[in-house]
C-alpha cells in the first residue's frame, strides 16, 4: 500500500523546461557575450542550478563569483511569461493525493533558488510536506528518495515517484522505487523511446490519469 507520492517539478508539475533553458542561455550570454545552444544547456540537466550555470561558464559551482543571483533574477522575470501556471490538473492531483491520506513530497534537481519561486507562483507550496533538492556535482535524486523514505520511515514499495526524464526512471529503479513516467508535457514525445526502453512501471500521457492510478495502488483490489 502506498503511503507517499513524490513529484518531480520541471516537465511534471509544469511546462518549465523551456523557461529553464532560456534563463540559462540569457544569463550565459550576459556574462560571456555568447548564447549556448539548447543542447549544451540540456546536457547539464540533472545538476542543480549552480552546477548547470558553472558548467556553462566553466566555473566551479562553489565559486563566489558565480552569477547565481543574476541567473535567478532572469529566471523569476521570465517565469511569469514562459511558465505562468502549472499544468491544468496539477493542483487537483496533489490535493487528491493529500485527501487520500498520503504524504506529498517534491524531489527536484533544482535548488531552492528556483524551486521555491516556482512552487510559489504555481500556488503549490502549501501542499508539499517534504522537499529534496539538487546538488551541483551530480544527480542526487536517488539519494533524496532514500532520504524521503528515512524521513517517513517507509519501504521502497510504500512510495511512488512522478517524473518525466529518462534519468528519473534509472534512479528510481536503482533504489527500488516505482515510477510513473509523466509524459504529458508538450515535448514528451521527444523522449518517449528513451523512456519506454527503460521500462517505467507506468507511463501516462494525461495528468488526469495519475490520481485514479495512485488511488488504485493505494487500495488494490483483493
Amino acid at each position: 500500500m502506498l503511503k507517499a507520492v513524490i513529484f518531480d517539478m520541471d516537465g511534471t508539475l509544469g511546462d518549465t523546461l523551456p523557461l529553464c533553458v532560456e534563463a540559462y542561455r540569457q544569463c550565459t550570454a550576459d556574462i560571456t557575450g555568447k548564447r549556448p545552444s539548447e543542447q549544451e544547456v540540456v546536457s547539464l540537466f540533472g545538476l542543480s542550478d549552480r552546477g548547470v550555470l558553472g558548467g556553462l561558464l566553466h566555473m566551479a559551482p562553489g565559486d563566489p563569483a558565480l552569477p547565481i543571483r543574476h541567473f535567478v533574477d532572469i529566471y523569476r522575470r521570465l517565469h511569469t511569461t514562459l511558465a505562468p501556471k502549472p499544468f491544468d490538473g496539477a493542483r487537483e492531483l496533489m490535493e487528491g493525493v493529500k485527501k487520500a491520506g498520503l504524504h506529498v513530497g517534491i524531489i527536484s534537481g533544482k535548488e531552492d533558488y528556483t524551486a521555491e519561486p516556482t512552487l510559489d507562483l504555481f500556488g503549490l507550496n502549501d501542499l508539499v510536506e517534504w522537499k529534496g533538492y539538487g546538488e551541483p556535482t551530480h544527480n542526487a535524486k536517488a539519494e533524496r528518495l532514500q532520504q524521503a523514505m528515512a524521513h517517513w520511515q517507509l519501504t521502497p514499495d510504500e512510495l511512488i515517484y512522478l517524473g518525466d526524464a529518462p534519468s528519473d526512471i534509472v534512479l528510481c529503479h536503482s533504489v527500488g522505487v516505482r515510477i510513473i513516467n509523466a509524459a504529458w508535457a508538450a515535448d514528451a514525445e521527444a523522449t518517449r523511446a528513451a523512456c519506454e526502453a527503460l521500462h517505467p512501471d507506468y507511463r501516462l500521457t494525461d495528468i488526469r490519469q495519475a490520481l485514479p492510478l495512485i488511488l488504485s495502488l493505494n487500495h488494490p483490489e483483493p
